[in-house]
């Protein structure tokens, strides 16, 4: 295997991993505004303490004080290595573990993928073959091109038991093929799994096929039928054709997610190539956190019907807990997605989603309309719906100008609207949602090491700037040395500040930081002069209290001495405070 794991290996995994997924397989957690919560597993406790954020990627125990990234979880649930943990969230999430002496070692599931690949193929084959006759059809009278079919590599199933007798030829363990979802048992031996059908291969952002969807080509029921829940295929979290999207979503900054997957493929044949579908189901947390890592820009593209429109509104609440404001494009009534893409030009449909409205507003304006708002009954149930769904909106800017329009369609004044609607998030836990603010002897060193936890950056600055000899906890010094050699390491983006080899003391200190931390470093930035200021303030009224303390104790010449520091770190405190004042 090659030794040590390399860092690029390390950033992949920890990007790709979904912390809150993974320590919910421990830990009951429940949405407590931008972090989730549960009882910690790592002490006994009867309220909650346990914190996981899964935008910084931390998780932290209020009670028991541990605290890190994903790795350092399962290093502590599971009694794991740091090795151990990132080769076991590689497996899991599609990584190839590479090592800085090059190797790239083979996992148990690579047998699994490689089977897929081979079903996969032997569909397509079929599809092109005589046998695969229905399929092309059906295809065709659905409009897809063999452009498309070749992209999204369609294949057929046929009823002749011809993957089971490739399988075989392969050497196969059927039994495998069961337990990846391919095959089904039947009498003494396995038939194929979706049987007369059109094949939509599933794969992951790396393009490995891990399950797939089969659309009967006639009028069989189920019309869809998707592989079964396995250690690849988690429907949950893939989304159809984001391998396909990613180049586009990358250079558009946007990302459009469709419900089927002609849809998808309709609109990829009009040009729109930054789209994916969810996979059978609802859109799901999992699903917006993977969607907020894409693009910040998600425009949810339903049916028109009123089915769509619910649909679209019960994904809003995973994408505005996940820090995602969607928007809603709708076609006209009785068309889906697909049916547009065929009728319109690739021009005017480019020009409809670009002009895709938020989901909030499209939210607001069905229910003014729902409602007769020419009476109090009206009135009252209009803002009774519309406080239910301000709630997912945690932003303070977005809220207060829905509240506004909520308060002006309403006839109320936007405070009675603001009563109403009560504090973001999702509903309240026993003991309050956030996580707690502690009581901290040093609040000036832990607003300043938040900042620098959210932009490691800033501690070189801190470092140039004096910031060590300020701080008075030697986890905190040690803190702001760690944070600047990683900051001086960084070649673009921020190195993450919770790495391997970090003390645990300065671990634990950093995990609450992140946890707690609600801003964007941009606002660290630009908060960094005053808390740096803070600092200063605290140690010259320490020194100034200090020195008045050894006056009453002097006489003589020592008195005298020590009453002029006295008087001139007084002044420093007074010019400290002044400069405070005038920012």
């Amino acid at each position: 295997m090659g030794g040590r794991i390399s860092e690029s290996t390390i950033r992949e995994v920890r990007d790709r991993a979904d912390i809150v997924e993974v320590v919910s397989e421990t830990v009951p957690l429940s949405r407590a505004g931008a972090s989730f919560r549960g009882l910690c597993p790592f002490h006994r406790e009867k309220t909650p303490s346990f914190f996981v954020h899964p935008a910084r990627q931390a998780f932290k125990c209020f009670g028991c004080g541990e605290g890190g990234s994903v790795f350092h979880f399962l290093m502590k649930a599971r009694n794991l290595s740091f090795a151990d943990s990132i080769e076991e969230l590689a497996e899991r999430y599609g990584v190839a573990v590479r090592y800085e002496g090059g190797g790239v070692p083979s996992r148990p599931k690579d047998d699994l993928y490689a089977m897929l690949r081979l079903a996969a193929d032997t569909y397509r084959e079929l599809l092109g073959s005589p046998a695969g006759k229905p399929g092309r059809e059906f295809l065709r009278r659905r409009g897809v091109t063999p452009e498309a079919e070749r992209e999204f590599g369609l294949g057929w199933c046929g009823t002749g038991g011809e993957l089971v007798s490739a399988l075989k030829r392969k050497g196969i363990d059927l039994a495998r093929g069961e337990a990846a979802g391919l095959l089904l048992p039947s009498g003494p031996g396995y038939r194929d799994r979706f049987r007369g059908r059109v094949l939509f291969p599933i794969s992951d952002a790396r393009g490995r096929i891990c399950g797939f969807g089969g659309r009967a080509a006639d009028d069989a029921v189920p019309k869809y039928l998707n592989s079964p829940e396995s250690e690849l295929y988690r429907k949950s979290s893939l989304l159809y054709g984001l391998f396909q999207a990613l180049p586009a979503i990358r250079s558009e900054g946007r990302v459009l997610v469709v419900e089927g997957y002609m849809d998808l493929i309709g609109l990829w044949q009009k040009g729109v190539r930054g789209v994916v579908a969810t996979c059978g189901t609802s859109l799901t947390e999992s699903h917006a956190r993977t969607l907020k890592r894409l693009s910040e820009n998600v425009v949810l593209f339903y049916d028109g019907d009123v089915a769509g429109k619910k649909a679209a509104v019960r994904s809003g609440g995973p994408l505005y807990a996940a820090g995602v404001s969607p928007k809603a494009l709708f076609p006209p009534k009785g068309m889906d997605p697909d049916d547009w893409a065929k009728a319109a030009s690739p021009e005017e449909l480019a020009r409809r989603i670009a002009g895709a409205v938020p989901l909030m507003e499209s939210i607001e304006r069905g229910a003014s309309r729902k409602y007769d708002l020419a009476t109090i009954s009206g009135k009252l149930s209009y803002v009774q719906l519309m406080a239910k769904y301000l709630r997912w909106v945690t932003d303070p800017a977005e809220r207060e100008l829905y509240a506004q329009r909520v308060a002006q369609t309403s006839g109320l004044p936007v405070e009675t609207i603001h009563r109403q609607v009560g504090p973001s998030g999702t509903e309240s836990l026993p003991g309050g949602g956030a996580p707690p603010r502690i009581n901290d002897p040093r609040p000036e060193e832990s607003n300043l090491l938040r900042l620098l936890a959210v932009d490691p950056s800033l501690a070189v600055a801190a470092r140039r700037d004096g910031v060590g000899d300020l701080l008075s906890g030697e986890d905190a010094r040690e803190a702001l040395a760690i944070l600047a050699s990683i900051a001086e390491r960084a070649t673009g983006e921020a190195e993450f500040p919770l790495g391997e080899d970090l003390p645990d003391g300065v671990r634990k200190l950093l995990s609450a930081e992140l946890v707690l931390a609600d801003i964007t470093p941009d606002e660290a930035r630009r908060r960094y002069p005053g808390a740096v200021l803070s600092l200063r303030i605290r140690r010259a009224r320490l020194e100034t209290e200090e020195l008045q303390g050894k006056v009453k104790g002097a006489t003589g010449e020592e008195a005298s001495l020590l009453f002029d520091r006295v008087v001139a770190a007084k002044r420093e405190l007074e010019r400290l405070e002044s400069e405070r004042r005038s920012r």
